[in-house]
């Protein structure tokens, strides 16, 4: 759940759209909507996202241009690590760390809220402190076959892999009952778009 625990007043529609014109980025993107509504906020007292006039030296600094063509920067977790996100609008928040010079290992997520919660209680064992619970199906976006092969690996799951495909399509499902979320932690991070911890 998303917590402004900083926030501002919006940027003007003219301080944003002068700012995507700079950097290309597509005004269907989130972040525009969220600069408009404030101009970069810190969420859940770990997440900043960053105003228009700190975004491209952020982005200079971190290299963004050289390392992640066609990405941009528009904030990080307080932590080392930065998110990422394509100029054009499509696609998923990745949390990289900041020395990072490639997309592999890093954490991907279809929503800020999906990002908040990941570090809220993935990183930190849950609030319960990491006790036992599901992993269930998130159903927002189909699998690739790559990521059914791995998730069946990582998971250790029974099924075949188009069993497996129709499960992780639909929203709710049950994929591995009562474990304990730090034995699959890696697996819970790689694949945060289509499985989660409850």
């Amino acid at each position: 759940m998303m917590v402004f625990s900083e926030s501002h007043d919006g940027a003007s529609d003219a301080r944003v759209e002068a700012l995507c014109k700079r950097l290309g980025i597509s005004c269907a993107s989130w972040i525009v909507d969220f600069w408009k509504k404030s101009d970069g906020a810190l969420l859940n007292d770990q997440v900043l996202i960053y105003s228009v006039s700190d975004v491209e030296e952020r982005n200079r600094t971190f290299e963004i241009d050289r390392d992640f063509n066609g990405m941009i920067t528009v904030g990080d977790d307080s932590g080392g690590r930065v998110l990422l996100i394509n100029k054009n609008g499509s696609g998923k928040i990745f949390l990289v760390d900041s020395g990072s010079v490639s997309l592999e290992g890093s954490h991907q997520f279809v929503t800020i809220d999906k990002l908040l919660d990941y570090i809220e209680h993935v990183e930190e064992g849950g609030s319960s402190g990491g006790g036992i619970g599901d992993i269930i199906t998130i159903g927002v976006c189909r699998p690739t076959l790559d990521e059914v092969v791995g998730i069946k690996k990582m998971l250790g799951i029974d099924l075949s892999v188009l069993h497996l495909k129709s499960i992780l399509s639909e929203p709710g499902k049950v994929v591995v009952r009562s474990v304990h979320v730090q034995k699959y932690k890696d697996v819970l991070m790689r694949f945060s778009d289509l499985i989660e911890f409850r």
